[in-house]
């Protein structure tokens, strides 16, 4: 047999180990993993030598498009997916195509637009709202990998569900065997912090982490794992920010619950200090917490307890990242990253003595798992698709604004370093990106069912 592609001398990253072998793809598919090629013939020629060959990142929390398609769009967002790493975006229901994705009808409208857009693969949440508990299982028919809510209030036609909704969501969720998703900040809590920052005109990026305490997070989790332990539904806490609400997950985990937890690679990185002193670009919900969350993420990372590292991909204007021209309280937050997540997160996993396994473990492997596409998506094996990310160990790089691919480019990651970088993509069997380009067309990305 002639193969498409052989992916040579590099070694290979799974959840289960390191291994120095070839990798033969045909048809878009791994088709064999080999000690020696030399004699097998191919197209196409990578030669991985020095270089790790992870399985590509699954990013299982981006808004391909926000809510203004001035901040974002479809293409861009997926663009700048490719060349960082990520083959597999879930996409959140409520971003640039409006209403948010609240309906069966609503789901493969937006599924067709992704399919003529994306340049990368992709799966899509539904959304868990007040007004759509009776369409759960349209949703989930229609194809909805996940169904999101947020309990810290929303957005246009993007409310908050009261725990009793939340509850009877839950209940009809787990007839299917689906999957519920919350950003966790308790509504009650923040909504009256943020009345009292307005009401008072209080200036300041103290203030708005103030609004968002830690308590609100904690509070929010403890609520959802509460629901889900009485109902036997699998739910995700989204963004985790800091240890100790990871050490509540954890004893959920413990005890039966079907939780799984994310963080991103902001909270991996940036702490409370970086947003007060350098200003909006770092503020986020929840916010950044204080420099020792850092460490005690990672330590929950290792363990597995936050199983997935994200970007939360949440782009906007540079005017509306900044509180140079307005209040605080007025600028808007959310953090561009998904070109970056996979470098930065690689360079803070050496840091903190993470193997290279965990990594495909945290951006991969888990997150196909949790959200049904393991066996196509999620590891460097035979049967699976042709998904890799040749990522350089030694190369060192620094963040600039020029370089990204999106609409908007205004990154708290802009001027950060580090070494590690993927070099180049692989998108069932194609080379998507390499070196900073991409190389395939819009619409090359395909909806993962």
């Amino acid at each position: 047999m002639r193969f498409d592609l052989i992916v040579k001398n590099g070694t290979i990253v799974n959840t289960d180990g390191l291994c120095k072998a070839d990798i033969c793809v045909k048809d878009g598919k791994i088709v064999a993993i080999v000690l020696d090629s030399r004699d097998i013939e191919a197209d196409e020629c990578c030669d991985a030598a020095g270089k790790y060959v992870f399985p590509g990142a699954v990013d299982a929390h981006m808004h391909i498009g926000e809510y203004n398609a001035d901040f974002e769009d479809m293409q861009t967002s997926t663009m700048a997916a490719a060349v960082g790493g990520i083959t597999t975006c879930v996409d959140m229901p409520l971003n640039l195509y409006s209403p948010s994705v609240v309906n069966g009808e609503i789901f493969k409208a937006k599924k067709e637009l992704l399919g003529s857009e994306s340049y990368v693969d992709f799966i899509m949440w539904g959304a868990l709202v007040p007004e759509n508990l009776d369409k759960l299982v349209e949703l989930h028919d229609a194809g909805a990998a996940a169904f999101k809510s947020f309990l810290s209030g929303g957005g246009n036609d993007f409310h908050a569900p009261d725990m009793g909704q939340v509850r009877q969501a839950l209940m009809t969720i787990k007839e299917f065997d689906g999957l519920a998703g919350f950003h966790c900040e308790d509504y009650s809590i923040i909504s009256r912090g943020r009345q009292y920052v307005l009401n008072n005109k209080i200036d300041g990026r103290q203030a708005f982490c103030d609004s968002r305490p830690l308590s609100a997070e904690i509070i929010a989790t403890s609520n959802i794992i509460e629901l889900a332990r009485e109902t036997g539904a699998r739910v995700h806490i989204c963004h985790v920010s800091h240890p100790r609400v990871a050490a509540v997950i954890e004893r959920a985990q413990l005890e039966g619950v079907d939780i799984t937890a994310e963080t991103c690679s902001h909270y991996l990185t940036f702490s409370r200090e970086d947003y007060l002193e350098k200003g909006c670009l770092f503020g986020c919900a929840p916010p950044l917490r204080e420099k020792e969350a850092i460490d005690g993420l990672w330590e929950y990372v290792k363990k597995g307890v936050l199983g997935c590292i994200v970007s939360d991909h949440s782009p906007g204007m540079p005017e509306n990242r900044s509180d140079e021209h307005q209040p605080t309280y007025m600028s808007g937050f959310g953090i561009s990253s998904i070109q970056t997540v996979f470098r930065t997160v690689f360079d803070g996993a050496v840091k903190h003595g993470c193997s290279p396994c965990i990594l495909a473990r945290e951006l991969s492997e888990n997150p196909a798992r949790r959200f049904g596409i393991y066996g196509t998506k999620g590891a460097v094996k035979t049967g699976f698709d042709a998904d890799m990310v040749i990522v350089d160990p030694e190369r060192e790089w620094a963040v600039k604004a020029e370089e990204l691919y999106y609409k908007q480019k205004v990154s708290c990651f802009v001027g950060h370093s580090g070494k590690g970088e993927p070099v180049a993509t692989y998108i069932r069997g194609v080379k998507a990106a390499e070196n900073g380009r991409v190389l395939v067309s819009k619409g090359f990305g395909k909806f993962v069912g």
